[in-house]
This record gives C-alpha cells, sequence and structure tokens, in this order.
C-alpha cells in the first residue's frame, strides 16, 4: 500500500463511531499506562520507561498512521496536564516527536502482516529517528543537562528496553488480529 493511500484510508477511520470510540479508549489506556507504568530507574533518574507505547501500536495496527499519531500525542498532553509529577512543564518538541512516532508505526503496520521483521523495523525507526535524537535535544534542554550525556544515559535504557517492547508487539499479534477482525 502507497505511503498517501495509507494516510487516506486511515483518515477515513475516524468517520467510523466504533474506530473512532476505540480510539478513544485507546488514548485513555494511554493516559492510564502514563500515570501507572512510567518508571525511573534509579541510576538514571531522568530516563523514564513505561508501557504508553502499547495502546499507540494497537492504534496504529488497527486504524493507522493519523489515530496512531492522535493516541500517542494526546496521550503525551492529557499525561503531562493531568499527572505532571516533574518540575518540567509541556513541551511541543516532545509533543511532536510523539507525533513522529505515531506516523512511523501508522506507516509501518497499517494494512500490513505483524511480522517480526516488521516490528523490528518500526521500533528501530522509532528510535532513530524520534527517541534518541530529537526527544534527547528537548530533553536535554529542558533538563539542562549536555546533549552527548543526555544521549548516553538515553541510549544505555532505550536499545535494550526496544527487545522488551518488540518481544510485548510479537506477543499482541494474534489478539490483535482477532481484534482487527472483530471491530472492522
Amino acid at each position: 500500500m502507497s505511503f498517501f493511500r495509507k494516510f487516506s484510508d486511515s483518515s477515513k477511520e475516524l468517520a467510523n463511531v466504533r474506530s473512532l470510540a476505540a480510539c478513544g479508549m485507546l488514548l485513555a489506556l494511554n493516559i492510564v499506562a502514563a500515570y501507572y507504568s512510567k518508571f525511573a530507574l534509579p541510576i538514571m533518574p531522568y530516563v523514564k520507561i513505561g508501557l504508553m507505547f502499547i495502546p499507540v501500536i494497537v492504534s496504529a495496527y488497527l486504524f493507522g498512521p493519523i489515530s496512531a499519531a492522535i493516541v500517542c500525542a494526546g496521550g503525551d498532553i492529557l499525561s503531562t496536564l493531568l499527572n505532571n509529577t516533574t518540575p518540567f512543564a509541556f513541551n511541543p518538541g516532545i509533543t511532536f516527536c510523539c507525533i513522529l512516532e505515531g506516523i512511523i508505526y501508522g506507516l509501518a503496520l497499517y494494512h500490513s502482516e505483524l511480522r517480526l521483521k516488521t516490528l523490528i523495523i518500526a521500533k528501530a525507526a522509532v528510535l532513530v529517528f524520534c527517541h534518541l535524537p530529537v526527544n534527547t535535544i528537548f530533553l536535554s534542554i529542558m533538563m539542562n543537562i549536555p546533549y552527548p550525556t543526555m544521549l548516553f544515559y538515553r541510549a544505555a535504557v532505550l536499545i535494550p528496553f526496544a527487545v522488551i517492547e518488540v518481544a510485548v508487539m510479537t506477543l499482541l499479534r494474534k489478539p490483535l488480529i482477532k481484534i482487527q477482525n472483530t471491530i472492522l
């Protein structure tokens, strides 16, 4: 399927009431996951990991890049407003990375078979284009930590955690196919 066709089909998904309701529930799940599953490592308090990727992956696979971008960015904005436990406020640069993350996952997973290779490529693209370079820039500016130091800390945590994310995504393959057949 072509690049532009995925965006077109994804925007049409939002016209369906079932799809829109499911995206709303995935957004709520994203906020709950941000609240309950995000934790910092004791040795690297500036690096937080969590399970917020699961609603984004589900949205990307079922409804495409536009829905995944909305779920990811909406989850970032609302969880920051509702549950900001840090002295740092909302950052539009990080929200931009969330939009980009949703688009990448949507382009990779929407109308595709969930093969291990596809999941690895999608996660690697999110790491290479979003989390490591761009998010790290905004976090280093916000926290006044030199970029190379922040990049080292984030890479030391996010690269191994990417393996766990791909494993979780692999476990979600069969349930997602069943959900897709039920919803659509």
